[in-house]
């Protein structure tokens, strides 16, 4: 496998936008991975690594926001870093 394959894994894609957007709500995270299924699980694992934490908005509806830990934040400014090595 390609390190630029890599790159475009779910998990990986969501921490380099969260980097360079800051914070994301859970619908735009939603054009960025397509497959639910694969949003929702990619997501809560980047929860329990302590790498993405979620803001919750009571509002009608509901608003889940997203951004990065001080721990995401290195991570995926390690993986952008890398991205710019290998363009």
């Amino acid at each position: 496998m390609k390190v630029s394959e890599i790159l475009h894994s779910p998990s990986l894609k969501m921490l380099v936008y969260l980097y360079e957007k800051g914070e994301s709500r859970h619908g735009k995270l939603e054009e960025l991975i397509r497959s639910r299924g694969s949003l929702a699980t990619n997501l809560n694992d980047l929860l329990k690594e302590g790498l993405v934490n979620r803001k919750v908005i009571p509002s009608k509806p509901i608003q889940s926001n997203y951004f990065l830990t001080e721990k995401g934040r290195d991570v995926a400014k390690l993986l952008v870093e890398l991205k710019t090595k290998l363009t």
